[in-house]
């Protein structure tokens, strides 16, 4: 799907499944569907009127104590009973050349998952008991199963997406592969978005490895399309070939078996790393694993978004009042 639709067919794709999942009669539906309908004013519009509806009838569900769903959805309906959905808009957004904000309130309800635990290990074995892909409860999250060179490739919304058109790429989902990329990863994913680029050439793909932000411990890789140069992509900054200093180390790489290179002696070092590819490049940022330094609140978890400059807060007070030495300042805590 990523390779083969126009971006007229890939955005009509993306928004029929989400008004199709209205009808799932899924709690985890209702809210990724009311996350993803806050992107923009056109979605928001067309989905409040079901998603208000669905609201009421599953608020009487709570009440009358008939409501079911998975644990971390039942936590997030409980705040949400709480306080209507009225008040979740469509994100509002600042810019503070070269940072990114966006006020994104739903974010705050987030399961956090492994994305705080603290760090031992780049790699470790995928638990079947643990939350991840393939549970069956996440059927109606599902976009698209196709296939890529050969390996089975599921297309999932994100129940709490903070970029345009935001969605995870789960490669061989039943195969319950645990969240570690290793050379030939590496590889699909720099032809990936290389093809897809073709026809969505805004696409992104970025990755979190485990200790750097990776709630999830199965093999899974975000998406996004943006057309705006995120702050890691600016040409003032050295590893551009500007004279600027990066907040934190990045480097940046135009050949795929360079960075796949670098990125072996990562894995063999046991650094985290944080991850972002455009058609042609790749941006590898080593950071200090999660745990091991105190993070401001407004930051919360640091992952690929946060280390590309653009920040989701949870908090308007945050969003009105952040400066951008607060920004920089919260992205040395992750340098090296």
């Amino acid at each position: 799907m990523l390779t083969n639709a126009s971006l007229s067919q890939f955005q009509q794709q993306f928004e029929t499944g989400l008004r199709n999942m209205l009808d799932a009669d899924a709690l985890g539906a209702f809210i990724l569907v009311l996350a993803n309908s806050m992107q923009d004013e056109r979605l928001h519009a067309g989905l409040t009127p079901a998603l208000r509806e669905i609201f009421t009838e599953l608020q009487d569900r709570y009440r009358n104590d008939e409501l079911e769903g998975a644990p971390d959805d039942l936590a997030v309906f409980r705040s949400l009973a709480e306080t209507g959905i009225d008040d979740f808009g469509v994100w509002q957004s600042r810019t503070l050349l070269p940072w990114r904000l966006a006020y994104n309130p739903l974010r705050a309800l987030r399961p956090a998952r492994a994305s705080n635990d603290s760090f031992d290990s780049i790699r470790r074995p995928f638990n079947e008991q643990g939350f991840h892909f393939d549970k069956p409860f996440l059927k109606p999250e599902i976009m698209a199963e196709t296939t890529y060179r050969g390996r089975p490739l599921r297309i999932m919304y994100h129940k709490f997406p903070f970029a345009p058109y935001h969605l995870m790429l789960v490669f061989e989902a039943a195969s319950h592969l645990p969240q570690y990329l290793d050379g030939d990863d590496h590889a699909l994913l720099w032809r990936l978005t290389e093809e897809a680029a073709e026809n969505l050439p805004d696409i992104a793909l970025a990755y979190n490895s485990l200790g750097a932000g990776a709630s999830i411990n199965h093999f899974h890789v975000h998406s996004m399309l943006e057309s705006e140069p995120l702050a890691i992509e600016q040409s003032e900054w050295r590893h551009n070939g500007g004279e600027a200093e990066y907040p934190l180390t990045v480097e940046k790489f135009a050949s795929r078996q360079e960075a796949g290179e670098r990125l072996a002696e990562l894995h063999e070092a046991n650094q985290p790393f944080n991850l972002l590819y455009r058609p042609g490049c790749c941006y590898i940022a080593p950071r200090r694993p999660q745990g091991s330094f105190t993070a401001p609140p407004w930051m919360n978890t640091a992952a690929w978004y946060e280390v590309s400059g653009g920040f989701n807060l949870d908090d308007r007070n945050w969003f009105e009042t952040l400066q951008a030495d607060d920004i920089e300042a919260g992205l040395r805590l992750l340098a090296l």
